[in-house]
């Protein structure tokens, strides 16, 4: 305990400390600070599958741009989301690149449901997201629900990730960015993307190679990936959408001599959608879409010294589906309902094949009185390896003044057996979450938002190594808080900061821990002269995460530095460099993934 207050004191007050610094500077400032979480023009998609104001939003919601991606110079999604708070991102290495498991307040990595538009991305046999096959050039922006979204998503007990890709482009001019970038290890990174539109057809398309010889332990890394979305406009206000995606990381986890072992895997992700948007009225719009999803790994273990192969696991998965909805603003509502199906089939090295159904329908709606936003859910999912789940949910939001808002929510959710997971009388886990936060800009310098939550679970799964299955156990219960202080803009710095806090009661026989992290970021952006950005992570992984040769003990630091020079009206050069783990940390779950000592890379976009 003497060590959690030793961090959240000062990192509770670390931006405020920087926001007195900072005189207020009038209204434009207020303009500023109310964009940051809660901007009437910002609207949020995941909560209830329709675009709405933040405002109205009763879940704790943190979004993620692509300007904001690209100042990270991010090679991947958990890159990302390692600023997100909230948000525990356990890397396997942290290399350039690498196999990384998510977790939401403490949540179980195969709790998290990852999106791509809408398109489910985790495996469809375990239930775990794989995000380094994921490009971020193709990302817009990324939504992230922090506890459960069920009553909109079906399976979802942790939270949402979900990943907004690039619209096509509206111009007969291409328009488009190539990047390029080369770091310690040959660690290199290439990428182009390009949109347009030729008469009613507009396109999107980007194409991206990632290679690293690896910077610890003997591993390594290679992508390749291609993207492709074409949009076209048709009668009576209505749009096609045609997308495809292919990728195919490889990689080495790890070479570890001292244990005589290696670790190879290979990933092929293809996946492919149709969708149909059409506005019914000026108020009801319809969208239907239809997809496919090829997902197969392979994993090859070695024996060392002499590299002697000695087990292959390998799963192919495919899933097919169909998602349709309506949504309705009929005077202070905006109602959503909708329906979906998919079928899935897995085949694993032994050649068995096995199958899994699943269904939902649910609606919810908006109801906007005055300052207050009443949210009400419900979904229900017919399940083929288990019994069917009812998910239920009610939020509220107050504006309470010009500068303050009160959220609150009370939802159910569920994590349902995946085709590996589907042993006979295995319930699906269940949690009741409560959630309230509060958000103001009352200080005209900076933004405050805290969030409390508590996730209570039942039939709980614990892995039963004598049957080599899981089973259900006890409850279980997480509670903790969340605190982001953000500034405006002064002299073109700013400051941001977080810290979140979870505390876990097994009510079993495992024994309760906590873990946190603290965040922060400093920025200089000045366009005229150059971008300098400063982010510290510093992670407090419990018992169950960590093992006796993990190491938890320092803060990870990266320096992002940028420099933009304009060519012409319409294209510019940046020139960037990164310096990653800046002052030389160690941090890993697992000595087989520790993580790479001081390295730098850099690099350069050009825009046209």
């Amino acid at each position: 305990m003497k060590q959690l207050l030793s961090l959240a004191i000062p990192f509770s007050l670390f931006t405020v400390l920087i926001a007195l610094a900072i005189p207020a500077a009038g209204q434009n400032h207020e303009n500023e600070l109310l964009s940051m979480y809660f901007a009437e023009d910002e609207l949020v998609e995941s909560a209830t599958r329709a675009p709405k104001p933040m405002s109205q939003v009763a879940e704790n919601v943190t979004i993620i741009t692509a300007e904001e991606i690209q100042r990270m110079n991010a090679h991947s999604v958990a890159e990302v989301l390692n600023r997100v708070s909230g948000v525990f991102v356990g890397f396997n290495g942290r290399d350039f690149n690498s196999s990384t498991a998510l977790h939401i307040e403490e949540s179980d990595f195969t709790h998290v449901l990852v999106l791509i538009d809408g398109l489910r991305w985790n495996f469809a046999a375990g239930g775990m997201a794989v995000t380094d096959s994921i490009p971020v050039e193709i990302i817009s922006r990324i939504e992230v629900i922090k506890g459960p979204g069920s009553s909109t998503w079906g399976s979802s007990l942790g939270g949402v990730v979900n990943i907004i890709t690039k619209k096509t482009g509206s111009s007969t001019r291409p328009t488009g960015v190539i990047t390029g970038s080369y770091g310690e290890a040959n660690s290199q990174q290439y990428s182009g993307t390009v949109a347009g539109k030729v008469g009613k057809a507009g396109y999107f398309m980007a194409v991206g190679s990632q290679n690293s010889d690896g910077l610890m332990g003997g591993r390594y890394y290679d992508r390749e990936n291609i993207y492709a979305k074409v949009s076209l406009d048709l009668p009576h206000a209505t749009t096609l959408t045609l997308t495809t995606g292919y990728s195919e990381p490889e990689l080495r986890f790890f070479d570890a001599y001292e244990y005589n072992w290696r670790v190879e895997g290979k990933d092929r992700n293809f996946w492919t959608t149709t969708s149909l948007d059409s506005s019914l009225s000026e108020d009801i719009s319809l969208n239907v879409s239809v997809f496919r999803k090829e997902q197969k790994y392979i994993r090859h273990n070695y024996t060392l010294p002499d590299k002697t192969f000695w087990f292959e696991s390998y799963e192919d998965n495919w899933t097919n589906g169909i998602f349709s909805s309506v949504n309705g603003h009929f005077g202070s509502h905006l109602l959503v309902l909708g329906g979906e199906f998919e079928r899935s089939e897995s085949k694993d090295e032994t050649g068995e094949r096995q199958y899994d159904e699943a269904w939902g329908i649910f609606i919810n709606d908006t109801i906007k009185m005055g300052n207050f936003s009443l949210i009400p859910g419900l979904r229900y999912d017919h399940l083929s390896l288990t019994d069917d789940m009812t998910s239920p949910s009610l939020g509220l939001t107050w504006q309470m003044t010009e500068n303050s808002l009160l959220r609150a929510l009370v939802s159910s959710g569920f994590r349902r057996p995946y085709i590996t997971d589907a042993t006979p009388g295995l319930d699906p886990e269940e949690v009741i979450s409560y959630q309230i936060g509060f958000e103001t800009s009352v200080l005209s310098f900076c933004m405050l938002k805290t969030t409390l939550f508590e996730h209570k679970l039942k039939d709980t799964w614990v892995w039963d190594w004598t049957a080599s299955q899981n089973s259900n156990g006890p409850d279980a219960k997480r509670y903790g808080y969340e605190v982001e202080i953000a500034t405006t803009s002064f002299h073109d710095f700013s400051a941001q900061s977080s810290f979140s806090y979870v505390y876990t009661d097994y009510y079993g026989e495992m024994e309760n821990d906590d873990q946190y992290s603290a965040k922060f970021t400093l920025l200089y952006d000045n366009p005229e002269l150059f971008s300098a950005e400063l982010f510290g992570n510093y992670t407090w992984w419990n018992t169950n995460n960590i093992s006796s040769s993990g190491d938890n003990g320092s803060m990870i630091c990266d320096l992002n530095l940028s420099r933009q020079f304009w060519l012409t009206e319409q294209t510019a050069l940046d020139l960037f460099a990164t310096c990653h783990n800046l002052f030389d940390g160690r941090h890993y779950w697992h000595s087989l993934y520790e993580n790479p000592h001081r390295w730098v890379e850099a690099g350069l976009r050009f825009y046209f």
